[in-house]
């Protein structure tokens, strides 16, 4: 019996193909676009969000979590979220203070962005950017091969603070010390819209992206017609709403949002497909089941 026919048998046998690289790398972009601000970069159950929660996210490389369920049963359980309660320490109240105000200052800004150049941009972004500089502005802490030097982190407020827009078209039309050129080299019509792009991107972004979009609309447009379950909220973040609503008001909603005491795992069932999450199992069951128990508690 050759080779051939042995690796064959086993594929069928095991009822599932071998997770290709590509299916393992779309799956991680998805994890940590989606998951990582409370299971982890590494999915241990340390996220910067964990810390709001009285029981602590699970630890994917060591609790039972994935050997216990069936593929099935898991995106079910991704998709429609579960109810959990929030703590409130010293610390975690200063976070969410710090979240409600990134988040205001985004909404507020939102009837000023002229979306057609602005969507234009995450187009260009998301193909040439974010291999570096991640979804949301922000490096991950293992360079991409070969990087040396860590990239920028386009979401930090004083590096907004402190380039101006020809400067980041620039950036990217011609790089800058260890920023290569994007290459083949965008046209300045494209740096444009990117630099347009970068502009949105703040912590008050990822959040809105992360939490508010699947039901306000990527835009703040309000109902739109795309949720499927539940409900679209009936008005949108324009400026007839930021007349008629005084900026404590916005704070006091954004802050309640927060603090909803029967918070639950973010509802990913308009954001996430049934093909994503097994995109996100399949990078998961990739990673190296780790010794011991879990070091993250309570």
């Amino acid at each position: 019996m050759t080779l051939v026919p042995v690796v064959l048998f086993l594929l069928f046998d095991l009822g599932s193909p071998i997770p290709h690289v590509a299916a393992i790398d779309k799956g991680r972009a998805l994890y940590m676009a989606h998951c990582s601000r409370c299971h982890g970069p590494t999915a241990i159950g340390d996220g910067p969000d964990a810390t709001y929660l009285r029981n602590r996210p699970a630890d994917l490389r060591r609790d039972d979590a994935l050997s216990s369920y069936s593929n099935e049963k898991l995106i079910e359980r991704v998709q429609e979220g579960k109810k959990m309660e929030l703590q409130f320490r010293p610390e975690s109240i200063a976070r969410q203070a710090a979240d409600t105000e990134a988040l205001y200052q985004f909404l507020h800004d939102l009837p000023s962005v002229s979306w057609r150049w602005v969507d234009a941009g995450e187009e260009i972004y998301y193909e040439r950017c974010t291999p570096c500089h991640d979804r949301y502005g922000h490096p991950e802490s293992q360079l991409p091969p070969g990087v040396e030097h860590r990239p920028l982190d386009l979401s930090d407020p004083a590096f907004q603070a402190g380039v101006s827009d020809r400067d980041l078209r620039g950036l990217a039309r011609h790089g800058r010390r260890s920023m290569p050129a994007l290459v083949p080299r965008v046209t300045e019509r494209e740096a444009a819209d990117l630099a347009r792009f970068i502009r949105l991107l703040s912590p008050g972004y990822e959040l809105y992206d992360r939490f508010c979009s699947s039901c306000h609309g990527l835009h703040g447009e309000g109902a739109t017609g795309a949720l499927l379950t539940r409900p679209a909220p009936h008005f949108a973040f324009d400026e007839r709403f930021f007349s008629t609503h005084s900026s404590d008001e916005v704070r006091q909603g954004i802050w309640h949002m927060i603090e909803d005491k029967t918070a639950s795992m973010t509802h990913f069932q308009e954001t996430l497909s049934a093909a994503e999450v097994k995109a996100i199992l399949v990078y998961l069951r990739s990673l190296p089941a780790l010794p011991g128990k879990s070091s993250v508690g309570p």
